[in-house]
């Protein structure tokens, strides 16, 4: 286990936490005064974290994928040859050289590839999303981070405090002034405030790494002296409970749903449309040579005659996957509005809290302070 050696600096004008190591370096790489910022950590999330870049990785295949669903086969080159063998220089009767293509029926084309843009679309606002997400995670954590960082210094004061309560108190004990409650009393308060300063140095410890992981940050780069910047700040912002409700349905996880539906619903045309006959093209020479340049054209129909065994059942699946991102759009409906609820219940008891703070426990706090 690695001790710490641990140096805080606080400014009147911009407060810079430090942590000092004999250890290797927490950070490298965020410039020449190793100092990582909000916006950095977040720029970070977004190039590094593996969820999102395997998010955008299919995106692409998603979005390249009509090139191979176009429903137009590669053509089909074949030659024939027929009467070989039967007399002298090996006559033959007939010769061919033949190209086939193959086409999907239109329409049967067309809602595949409307069915696969909708599904682009929504990526993308999977993708937007879980961007969102990100930024709220990474802002999280840094917060944790410094909150650790706060909490040790504050802990530390307390451990202090603690120690000269203690002090004192035995130097009455010792002068006949004090009993020996008082001093029972005053040594566990010191022994359960080293207890609170070791368990804030745990906390400042784990901090970190949960900013790492959401930051995608390579292992070989997370070390161990690390500098933030705190220029946080917090406004007094009104948010309006029934606003919030009602926009639940433009967040980006409620429009991609919405965009799956849509690929759905093509996609069950595409299915029902598969009814229709595909078509093939034939173009031949025949008998080609001196006297024998003719020119064939073919065109031929491939009927689904095995109607009840495939196309009924690709029919039934679109229509169960449809059903499927109905229950998942009622699903982000009733997460959404948990979401909402909680974040503006929560804002709003955070809200009085820090007001509270701000118009009488900060002043008291200082007084009794001074007064101790």
């Amino acid at each position: 286990m690695i001790t710490l050696k641990q140096r805080i600096f606080l400014s009147h004008t911009k407060t810079t936490i430090l942590i000092f190591s004999d250890a290797s370096l927490f950070f490298s790489g965020f410039g020449q005064d190793n100092l990582l910022t909000i916006q950095q950590a977040v720029e970070s999330a977004f190039t590094r974290n593996a969820e999102l870049q395997q998010m955008i990785s299919r995106l692409e295949q998603k979005q390249n994928i009509w090139h191979t669903e176009t429903g137009i086969s590669a053509p089909e080159v074949s030659y024939f040859k027929e009467g070989t063998g039967n007399g002298p220089g090996d006559i033959f009767d007939e010769k061919r050289v033949t190209i086939s293509q193959e086409i999907d029926f239109p329409l049967t084309a067309l809602y595949r590839l409307k069915g696969i843009s909708e599904e682009v679309k929504a990526i993308e606002y999977q993708i937007l999303s879980r961007e969102k997400e990100i930024k709220a995670e990474v802002k999280s954590k840094y917060v944790e981070v410094m909150y650790a960082l706060y909490l040790q210094k504050s802990r530390e004061n307390q451990m202090k405090l603690a120690q000269d309560l203690y002090n004192a108190v035995y130097t009455k004990f010792e002068t006949g002034m004090g009993n020996g409650i008082d001093l029972v009393n005053a040594e566990l308060k010191l022994e359960e405030a080293k207890n609170d300063l070791d368990q804030s140095e745990w906390i400042m410890h784990k901090a970190p790494y949960g900013l790492f992981y959401v930051m995608g940050l390579p292992i070989e780069e997370q070390k161990y002296t690390i500098e933030f910047s705190d220029t946080l700040s917090a406004d007094d912002i009104e948010i309006d409970q029934i606003f919030t409700l009602a926009v639940q349905e433009e967040q980006p996880d409620f429009l991609a749903s919405e965009h799956e539906f849509n690929a759905s619903n093509y996609y069950l045309k595409e299915a029902k449309s598969n009814i229709l006959p595909d078509i093939r093209f034939n173009f031949y020479k025949q008998n080609y040579g001196t006297g024998y340049n003719f020119n064939g054209f073919e065109v031929g129909l491939r009927i689904p005659i095995w109607y009840p065994f495939e196309q009924k059942g690709k029919i039934t699946m679109a229509t169960a996957k449809q059903t499927e991102i109905k229950w998942k759009q009622q699903e982000i409906r009733l997460n959404l509005k948990k979401q909402i609820e909680y974040a503006w219940h929560n804002y709003s008891v955070s809200r009085n809290i820090i007001n509270r703070y701000n118009k009488t426990m900060k002043s008291k706090a200082a007084q009794l302070l001074s007064l101790a």
